[in-house]
């Protein structure tokens, strides 16, 4: 029997490219909780037409990243307490692994590239740029995670942050000292380069939960109108 399925186009579809470009948004944060995505205002922004954005969007409806509303707009939600405890949880869990791994082969060369980024994460908080602090602290944790090479892990994790990106915009509300020496990304440097697993594990730990502490009051407080407009939503997407 010829189990051959031949060759396929190797190159990216449109509708691809589209989705990663709205995904690397939702995972940077560059995305806020309760914005709408209209497909035709995408299309235009992005120089594409209707369509790829269009399966785009509802690729990322079905992967739980975004929602839809009664009249079948995307739309970026506020996570509920609960789901993104869960998440946390699971990042905790999964970035841990990593960070501990990572801490075992890390090279002088790798933690020095970090603590590049760390410098310039923290250039962006004190200029009060968020647009920095969010790319900056991303390329940090996947940074970790691809020098502990656990591709699969990687992937599991990209679909967490995917989820839970858009919630890291609400620190713009919350005013916080500039502390570099006391930041949790130092002493996760400092278990790295002394090879210490346990110690990369829980500067992870701290890194996450000091970020929880922060997010789930503001996540409890769902503006009314947003908490109104979730049974039409439930439905429109069902």
């Amino acid at each position: 029997m010829d189990s051959s399925l031949g060759p396929v186009d190797r190159e990216e579809t449109l509708a691809e490219k589209v989705y990663r470009r709205l995904r690397d948004a939702l995972v940077g944060g560059r995305l806020v909780p309760g914005q709408k995505l209209v497909h035709r205002m995408l299309a235009a922004d992005l120089g594409v037409s209707p369509t790829p954005v269009r399966e785009a969007l509802l690729r990322l409806v079905s992967e739980g990243a975004l929602e839809l509303d009664a009249r079948g707009i995307a739309w970026v939600p506020r996570l509920a307490v609960d789901r993104y405890d869960e998440i946390m949880d699971l990042r905790v869990e999964l970035e841990g692994r990593a960070a501990a791994r990572a801490a075992l082969l890390a090279a002088p060369a790798d933690v020095e590239a970090l603590r590049g980024i760390q410098v310039r994460l923290m250039q962006g908080r004190r200029a009060k740029d968020m647009r920095v602090v969010l790319e900056e602290n991303e390329r940090f944790h996947f940074g970790v995670i691809a020098i502990a090479r656990m591709p699969v892990l990687q992937r599991v994790v990209e679909s967490l942050w995917v989820q839970v990106g858009p919630t890291i915009s609400l620190l713009i509300a919350v005013p916080r000292p500039v502390a570099p020496e006391d930041h949790p990304h130092e002493a996760w440097l400092r278990a790295l380069a002394a090879h210490d697993p346990e110690g990369a594990r829980a500067a992870l730990e701290r890194d996450l939960r000091e970020h929880a502490a922060m997010l789930r009051p503001l996540l409890a407080e769902a503006p009314p109108a947003e908490a109104a407009s979730r049974a039409p939503r439930r439905a429109a997407a069902g």
